[in-house]
């Protein structure tokens, strides 16, 4: 019998997952030819090549459409060929695959997430103008305060400069003790007394209110976010996205379709050089997208999806590869 192949057998070849097998499948049906459709289903000898070229294409960043255009170069088309019915399985622990339909929940939880991170934005908008007309009612009344001040010491100068009444006999009064030295405020609270015309005391008592201290950010900034997304190759190589997608629509792709219920556990959080983005998806994994700004060798300012953790396990390059270029064919599908 002729050397065949099996799904394993292919992954084990091209040093991939079954998963990205079977997407090869999917995507170019007619290059993989098909020995026997039995359990399990095993392939030509011809199929070891043409998956070689495939997984040599997607390293070299390269789309669907320009792989397929390769394939029809190399090798030859076989119609009767059919797609692959699409995995039902989810990311297993320690696994490292990720299957269409947990990706489809991914997409789905991370559309809604983004809808609800729009929202706490606008929230946050607002509270910022709220706070900014209450630091402006306070400088009001400090600048109330400042007026007061003001008038009180030329009320003081006024009694100076008014002459003494003549004493009712020659013995001399005491000379009143000087008043002792004013210790340096410690309190924030200042009171300014007042005398009218009529003689009546009337006194107030401001306090200045403290700024809180300025906490971290809770996002990175829309410089960052406007930044084309990129990603390293096994050959140290640069590859985005046609048309420099910045961060943003990436962010907006992966969480199109995401739920509520994850958009309760998403933020973002800053670690050294990077930004750490964290959702949990509907099976309860938990996933850490890592960014960081780099430039290119050409000079052009880029951010870098560096690492991604699936439950706080951080995956290899392969893995992320993979990710970054389903990804990648969701934004041009769409």
């Amino acid at each position: 019998m002729a050397e065949t192949y099996t799904h394993k057998d292919l992954a084990k070849l091209c040093s991939v997952s079954e998963t990205t097998i079977k997407s090869y499948r999917r995507k170019f049906p007619g290059f993989i030819p098909v020995l026997t459709r039995g359990k399990p289903i095993r392939f030509k000898k011809e199929a070891a090549d043409v998956c070689l070229k495939i997984r040599d294409c997607f390293e070299k960043g390269m789309s669907v459409r320009e792989t397929g255009k390769i394939l029809k170069e190399h090798f030859k088309e076989d119609p009767k060929s059919k797609p692959v019915p699409q995995s039902t399985g989810q990311a297993g622990g320690g696994s490292g695959v990720v299957s269409e339909e947990y990706l489809d929940q991914f997409f789905s939880t991370a559309g809604q997430m983004m809808q609800g991170m729009a929202s706490l934005a606008t929230a946050q908008a607002k509270t910022g103008q709220r706070l900014e007309k209450l630091e402006n009612a306070v400088n009001a009344l400090l600048e109330a305060e400042t007026r007061n001040a003001e008038m009180f010491g030329q009320l003081m100068g006024s009694m100076k400069e008014a002459p003494a009444k003549p004493a009712a006999d020659k013995t001399p009064t005491p000379e009143a003790a000087p008043a002792p030295p004013k210790s340096p405020e410690k309190s924030r609270t200042r009171k300014v007394v007042v005398t009218d015309r009529e003689g009546s005391v009337k006194s107030y008592t401001l306090q200045k209110e403290e700024k809180a201290p300025e906490s971290a950010p809770k996002r990175p900034s829309d410089a960052f976010l406007n930044t084309p997304i990129v990603i390293l190759n096994e050959q140290g190589e640069f590859l985005g996205v046609p048309g420099r997608l910045p961060l943003a629509g990436f962010m907006e792709i992966l969480l199109r379709e995401a739920d509520e219920a994850a958009m309760a556990h998403a933020n973002w959080r800053q670690v050294d050089d990077n930004w750490v983005f964290t959702m949990k998806v509907p099976g309860g994994d938990s996933h850490e997208l890592y960014f960081k700004s780099t430039t290119t060798p050409r000079g052009n300012l880029v951010v870098l999806l560096d690492r991604l953790d699936v439950n706080s396990k951080q995956t290899s390059a392969n893995f992320l590869q993979e990710f970054f270029r389903q990804v990648k064919d969701k934004i041009q599908d769409s």
